[in-house]
């Protein structure tokens, strides 16, 4: 039994010399005054029988008010009868392992010491039988190394934290930004859930508001880092301007930049570019190298210098800082790839023309389109482009090595092999609208109904062609897409249509290099964690990058892009080519400011302690002391019998 206040039960006692003082000096008898002899031999009488009762009322009574002052005292010091339960002391550690960790700070790593210092915190909380701990890694996809787990598991545990610094093995850190909300989520699942959970969180962030997170800096006042953030080429009237993003970030320092171009201009000769950056409270600072041209902005030039074309760059800064993996940058797609398309027409108009204008323009940011025409009384190629568009004309020998648009093809010169047939010539007094036949990348942003026609030719076989456009029932656009024949024909022609002065003309004819010829990258610079799409033109796609090699039969293929590097993307076309195109993953840019500091951490949902389970005793108390009151009145009531 325990006592909330002692010190008023003690008080409380006091009533009991109190109550003997006044026993100890009350008479034992009372003088009366009686009127009758008669009267006092009676009462001589009763009284010589009531003697042994009365002692015994009395001393009843005696204790009946010790034990109601005893029973007062006790209420006044509340006691009650401590609960045997153990508490439990229970512990989430998180630890960081985002790229930042990465950074130096000594004879070890950030992730290093946040792993010791977890290390330390389990062996000194596994000292008590009745502990329990659990370990969180946190990476863009949290997970538990440890959940609750005893001092019976110790040597686990610490056979787990160990295995993370093992130099022999990958680091588990990721080489992007780690998610520290979803890992104090997961800690959610015990904290909600179990009294007494500490969260503390081992990481390189500082916050100014941690919560109820205890918050473990594993920085070192020493650590600093230059970093190159971005490298971006902006083209200006067919030249391009190299801009590049760089930060200091722990001191200020001047920053030497240097930026190898490969193939400038087509030369072969590598060239190297320099410039100094005074980089100052943590400041992002631009240069550029190249020329502005007139009414252009952008970043200061640091050189001035003509860059038509290049094959890559490699820019990088020589510094010994805290964090080296950003110390270099990659950039590719400076040269565009050649795109030949052939014309060819028995009778010639200005409609596929400008379309192949606009679709040269569209292009241009991948593509070094190169149109050729072929006047009506020469021989068309086939082969040695990568598109070819023939219009009422068929080739003597269909090309194997480009896709091929058919346009308007005469029925009685479409060989057998072609996998197509077409009927006789349809024609109407009025214009006749198109409806879509299935859903298809070549009709996106189309409206079929608005295209309308007068006459043609319907398509009354189409052996594994895929039809797009109808008319009245007969098809008038399919396509073909296999590895070995990639072919579109329509059996109606642009002089009896109105689509030749619609925009879904151009459209249609970007919607179908798209199709054919689809980007294999569209951008050449991705964060670590991006997913990149990869469109193909071969039938098997080979990706080569930092820890992976793979190969892909079905498009658009998806890659995770986990590691920074150069990435390669390696395909066969079908004029018998290997292409080869390279993008570069990058670190966040975030993760290079590895003094960061949040404003605030979101902290887990915390279980609420039920009351204390403790037995009181003052409802008991309360009861007695109630019965105790009534025996004493009732003692009191009996005395004149």
């Amino acid at each position: 039994m325990s006592w909330l206040t002692p010190l008023l039960g003690i008080l409380g006692v006091i009533g009991l010399i109190v109550l003997i003082i006044i026993y100890i000096i009350k008479p034992n008898y009372q003088n009366k005054i009686i009127s009758s002899t008669y009267v006092w031999k009676l009462s001589l009488k009763y009284k010589k029988h009531k003697i042994p009762l009365n002692k015994l009322r009395s001393i009843l009574l005696f204790l009946c008010q010790v034990l109601i002052i005893a029973t007062a005292a006790l209420i006044l010091a509340q006691p009650f009868i401590g609960s045997d339960k153990v508490e439990s002391q229970r512990k989430v550690l998180i630890i960081d392992a985002s790229v930042s960790m990465l950074a130096e700070t000594g004879a070890g790593n950030r992730f290093e010491k946040a792993v010791e210092e977890a290390r330390a915190e389990v062996l000194e909380l596994l000292e008590n039988e009745n502990a329990e701990v659990s370990v969180i890694l946190a990476t863009e996809k949290p997970s538990y190394l440890v959940r609750e787990a005893g001092p019976d598991a110790k040597a686990q545990i610490l056979e787990s934290l160990d295995a993370l610094v093992d130099p022999a093995a990958p680091s588990p850190c990721t080489y992007g930004a780690s998610d520290i909300p979803a890992a104090v989520k997961l800690a959610e699942e015990i904290t909600a859930y179990a009294e007494n959970v500490e969260v503390i969180l081992y990481t390189d962030i500082d916050y100014v508001d941690p919560g109820e997170i205890k918050v473990v800096s594993v920085k070192d006042i020493n650590d600093w880092n230059a970093a190159i953030l971005d490298v971006r080429a902006i083209p200006e009237e067919n030249a391009y301007r190299i801009e590049i993003d760089v930060a200091c970030y722990g001191k200020n320092s001047s920053v030497r930049v240097l930026c190898d171009i490969a193939g400038l201009n087509m030369d072969p000769r590598p060239l190297t570019l320099m410039a100094d950056v005074n980089c100052d409270n943590d400041e992002v600072q631009t240069i550029a190298f190249g020329k502005l041209r007139e009414d252009a902005v952008g970043a200061e030039i640091v050189e001035e210098i003509d860059i038509y074309d290049f094959d890559h760059l490699y820019v990088r800064i020589e510094e010994n800082d805290s964090f080296d993996m950003d110390n270099s940058f990659y950039l590719y797609g400076g040269r565009k790839q050649p795109l030949r398309i052939q014309y060819a027409s028995a009778k010639p108009n200005n409609y596929f023309g400008s379309a192949l204008m606009v679709l040269r323009n569209q292009l241009s940011y991948r593509w070094d389109v190169e149109i050729t025409e072929v006047a009506p009384d020469e021989d068309p190629s086939t082969e040695g482009y990568d598109f070819y568009i023939f219009e009422h004309m068929m080739p003597a020998i269909m090309p194997t090595d480009g896709v091929v648009l058919l346009a308007n093809p005469d029925p009685e010169t479409v060989p057998t092999t072609a996998g197509f047939r077409l009927g006789a010539i349809k024609g109407f007094y009025n214009e006749t609208p198109l409806a879509a036949g299935e859903d298809h990348p070549i009709l996106n942003g189309i409206s079929a109904d608005l295209i309308s026609v007068t006459r043609y030719f319907p398509i009354t076989s189409a052996d594994g062609f895929t039809p797009l456009l109808n008319c009245q029932g007969d098809n008038v656009l399919i396509a073909k897409n296999d590895p070995d024949c990639k072919l579109a024909v329509m059996s109606f022609s642009l002089n009896y249509s109105n689509l030749a002065v619609m925009l879904e003309f151009p459209l249609m004819m970007y919607n179908m290099m798209e199709y054919y010829l689809p980007s294999t990258v569209t951008t050449h610079i991705f964060d670590v964690g991006e997913t990149v799409s990869l469109g193909a033109r071969s039938e098997t796609l080979f990706v080569t990058g930092p820890k992976l090699e793979q190969v892909f039969t079905e498009f658009p293929a998806t890659v995770e892009l986990k590691n920074p590097g150069v990435y390669t993307v390696t395909q066969t076309i079908l004029s018998g080519t290997e292409v080869m195109e390279n993008f570069y993953v990058r670190i966040p840019a975030g993760e290079s400011n590895i003094l960061s500091v949040e404003d605030a951490l979101t902290n887990p949902v915390f279980f609420e302690a039920r009351e204390d389970s403790n037995l009181d005793l003052l409802l008991y108390l309360a009861i007695a002391l109630v019965a105790l009151l009534f025996a004493e009145w009732w003692l009191h009531t009996r005395e004149q019998y």
